[in-house]
């Protein structure tokens, strides 16, 4: 099966693409070609509107697409992110005209428009409600990531940073106070820092200084799928929904810092529901009687099972995939 997979240039999606496609490729005979589509606001609006008045591809377009696959046989477009969607939908008309017969199309994510246009729609479970009235869908829970049950190394750990959202409050000021309590915590172990398009320059600059006084503190910038595989204890923002579940995937403990909330929407209450279950750890802060507060880590479940969404997913596509053969 030969599989088309256009990347929106968002590391966060990107990597739960490749998770699935990795894993589909246990069970299935699969070549992958790739299209980087990067685009603005005034492109997606007029994929849009292409999309909705039937007008197909542009010029250039169907240039590109004959002389990229045309001679590979496409049996199969996918992506996530809102701003490929509308090209998933568009390539299954141009390569169904080309090949003259129909392309599956998936989607992973929830796409925000056309909807019931997709063969499947591979979305997380907090968005069931969005997706009530859609068939095809499969459900997973939180964000798709490469499982790994390699042993631990006691002496590295993680740290993973977010930045400015939509769901939480990134109080800088308090995650540094929490950033240096677990580094007096555990001072014997080399801690790796990795920070997301999101961190503000600010926030880089009070992490630097910090390494000042930590010696066991590393800003890293790249192996971060190698770290967080290694690493013993892992603490990530809650904002960064999608490194919470690449650490789940993978062996070691798991906290989330102290944040509050800025609403209460479908991601809050996702992070809300790991740590009443306790599925992940968490740090808190405990009011003291002189108006202080007092930093206390509580723990995982330690009898936790490392995630493995990706594999439940990847076997329930394969099954249905298996069908339209």
């Amino acid at each position: 099966m030969n599989i088309l997979w256009i990347k929106d240039g968002k590391k966060g999606h990107e990597k739960q693409v490749q998770a699935l496609l990795e894993e589909l490729s246990k069970t299935i005979d699969i070549k992958i070609y790739q299209e980087d589509y990067h685009i603005s606001s005034l492109k997606r609006f007029f994929d849009i509107f292409h999309h909705s008045t039937s007008y197909v591809f542009r010029k250039y377009d169907s240039c590109k697409i004959i002389k990229s696959y045309n001679q590979n046989d496409i049996h199969l477009v996918i992506g996530a992110g809102s701003n490929i969607h509308t090209r998933l939908l568009l390539l299954k008309k141009f390569l169904k005209n080309i090949y003259n017969k129909d392309i599956i199309a998936i989607s992973v994510l929830t796409p925000s428009l056309f909807k019931d246009e997709f063969n499947f729609i591979c979305a997380p479970n907090h968005d069931e409600i969005k997706l009530s009235n859609i068939k095809n869908t499969i459900f997973f829970e939180g964000s798709l990531a490469k499982v790994s049950i390699q042993e631990p190394d006691d002496s590295i750990g993680l740290i993973g940073l977010g930045g400015i959202n939509n769901h939480f409050i990134f109080n800088e000021d308090d995650l540094i106070k929490q950033i240096e309590y677990i580094l007096s915590l555990y001072p014997n172990k080399d801690w790796y820092l990795f920070s997301s398009r999101r961190t503000s320059d600010l926030m880089i600059d009070k992490i630097k200084t910090l390494t000042n006084s930590f010696s066991n503190l590393i800003v890293a910038h790249e192996n971060f799928d190698e770290i967080i595989k290694h690493a013993s204890i892992k603490f990530i923002t809650q904002d960064s929904m999608n490194m919470v579940y690449e650490s789940l995937s993978t062996k070691g403990q798991t906290f989330v810092f102290n944040m509050k909330y800025k609403n209460e929407n479908k991601i809050t209450k996702q992070i809300k529901k790991l740590i009443e279950n306790k599925q992940i750890g968490y740090i808190e802060n405990i009011a003291m009687s002189d108006g202080l507060k007092k930093i206390k880590i509580q723990p995982q479940n330690p009898h936790y099972e490392v995630f493995a969404e990706v594999e439940k997913l990847s076997f329930q596509l394969a099954g249905k995939l298996k069908t339209l053969k």
